[in-house]
C-alpha cells in the first residue's frame, strides 16, 4: 500500500525539466515522440499522451520511466548545460546505419561507453596524462593478409594456450598503442540484452561483449582492431559462422573478417590455404582441424566455415559437419551446466580491465581529479579492494 501511495504521489508531482535534453535523446536514439509513447505505455492502464511529455514540466513518475528507457537519471533532464548534436559528439550523429539493426539496449550500451570515454578524456586532460594513439592506418586497398602479418608484430600476444589469458594479453598489447578496450558483461537473467558483439569508436575505443566462449570474443576483438586500423567505425554483430550474412557483407566487413582470420591464424592460415578440398577422401580434415584449433584461438566450426567461404567444402558436407559440431558443443554445455548447477547463483564474472583504463583512473586519483568513490565506481571495484587496485 505504501509503495502504491508513493507511485500515486510521483504521478501527481511535476518537476521542471530542460526540454532540449529530451529532444537530444530522441535525436540520438533516432526515436519519434510516438515511439517513446509506445514504450512508455507498454503494459500500462494509465496512458501517457504527447501533451504529457512536451511541456517544461513532466510528472515525476513519467520522467523516471523516460529515464529508465534512456538509461538516464532525473538530474540529467534538469541540467541546462548545452549538449551538442554535432558529428563529433556521438557515432549516432555520424552514422545513419550500422552493420546490425541495433536494439534499444545496444544503443544504450554504446551511449554509455561514449559517455565513459568522454569522462576519461577529461580526466587525462586534468591529470596531464598523455595517451599516445600510436598505430599505422590502412585502407581497403591494402591486402588484409599483409596488414595482419604486420599487425601481429605489434598486437599479437604470443603463444598462450588459455583463451582468456590470450584475450587479456591481447588487450594489454593493444593498450600499449593508446587504444582503450572495454568489456561488458550481460548476466544470464538480464531481461534486455544487446544484439551486438562489439564496436569501434573513433579514434581509439574498442568495446567487446563478454562471451563464455572466448574464441568468439577473440575474433571480435581482432575484427574491431581491423576497423581501428582502417579508421572506420561500426557497431555490429560479428559472427563468422553466419553463412547467410556472408553474401551481404560490405567490403569493410569482409576486409575486417579476413584481417581477423589471418591475424589469429598466423602461419596456420597457410596450412588451410594449401588444402585443395575437404571431403570424405581426407576424412573431412577432422584430425587436422582439431589440431589447428588447439594450437590457435579459432574454433573448428570457424575453420570449416572458412573452407566453405573458400569453396573447398560442399554445402551439404558443411551442413553435416556443422550439425555434428553443434551437437558436440551442446552435449559439452549440458555437462558443464550439470557440473556447475549448484553455482548458478554464484558470482557474476567481472569485465576485463584494460591497463590503459586503470592507468587513467590511477592518474586521476593521484592528481585529485576523482575521489575514492568515483575510482571504485568506474572500475567496478569494491571499496575494500580500493588500495589493491590503486597500486596494481
Amino acid at each position: 500500500m505504501h509503495q502504491n501511495n508513493n507511485s500515486s504521489i510521483e504521478a501527481d508531482m511535476k518537476v521542471e525539466i530542460n526540454k532540449k535534453r529530451l529532444e537530444y535523446l530522441l535525436a540520438l536514439y533516432k526515436m519519434s515522440v510516438d515511439d517513446l509513447l509506445s514504450l512508455l505505455n507498454k503494459g500500462r492502464k494509465r496512458i501517457t499522451g504527447a501533451a504529457d511529455i512536451s511541456g517544461d514540466s513532466i510528472d515525476l513518475g513519467v520522467l523516471k520511466r523516460i529515464g529508465e528507457i534512456f538509461d538516464k537519471e532525473v538530474s540529467f533532464f534538469q541540467d541546462y548545460s548545452k549538449l551538442s548534436t554535432n558529428a563529433s559528439s556521438s557515432i549516432f550523429f555520424r552514422k545513419t546505419s550500422f552493420g546490425t539493426e541495433l536494439n534499444l539496449e545496444s544503443i544504450r550500451t554504446v551511449n554509455r561507453f561514449e559517455s565513459l570515454k568522454n569522462a576519461l578524456d577529461a580526466y587525462n586532460k586534468l591529470s596531464q596524462l598523455d595517451v599516445k594513439f600510436d598505430i599505422e592506418h590502412y585502407t581497403l586497398q591494402d591486402d588484409p593478409k599483409t596488414v595482419a602479418v604486420r599487425a601481429r608484430d605489434f598486437f599479437y600476444p604470443g603463444e598462450t594456450v588459455n583463451h582468456r589469458q590470450f584475450l587479456v594479453k591481447m588487450i594489454e598489447k593493444i593498450a600499449d598503442h593508446g587504444i582503450f578496450v572495454f568489456e561488458y558483461i550481460e548476466t544470464w537473467n538480464k531481461k534486455e540484452k544487446t544484439n551486438i558483439d562489439g564496436f569501434y569508436l573513433k579514434p581509439n575505443v574498442i568495446v567487446l561483449k563478454h562471451h563464455k566462449h572466448y574464441k568468439r570474443e577473440i575474433f571480435t576483438l581482432a575484427h574491431e582492431l581491423g576497423h581501428c586500423l582502417l579508421g572506420i567505425e561500426e557497431v555490429e554483430s560479428v559472427d563468422m559462422m553466419d553463412i547467410s550474412a556472408q553474401t551481404s557483407y560490405s567490403d569493410v566487413e569482409r576486409w575486417c573478417n579476413d584481417f581477423a582470420y589471418q591475424f589469429i591464424m598466423g602461419q596456420e592460415a597457410e596450412t588451410l590455404a594449401n588444402i585443395a578440398c575437404v571431403d570424405s577422401r581426407n576424412d573431412y580434415c577432422i584430425d587436422l582441424f582439431k589440431a589447428i584449433s588447439a594450437r590457435t584461438h579459432i574454433s573448428r566450426l570457424a575453420l570449416y566455415t572458412r573452407m566453405y567461404i573458400d569453396r573447398k567444402i560442399s554445402y551439404s558436407s558443411y551442413s553435416n559437419v556443422k550439425s555434428e559440431l553443434a551437437e558436440e558443443y551442446r552435449r559439452r554445455e549440458e555437462q558443464e551446466k550439470l557440473k556447475n548447477s549448484e553455482k548458478r547463483g554464484g558470482r557474476t564474472p567481472k569485465p576485463i580491465i584494460s591497463p590503459l583504463f586503470l592507468k587513467t583512473m590511477q592518474y586521476a586519483y593521484f592528481n585529485g581529479v576523482v575521489n575514492e568513490t568515483t575510482f571504485c565506481s568506474r572500475l567496478n571495484v569494491k571499496p575494500a579492494n580500493f588500495e589493491r587496485e590503486l597500486w596494481r
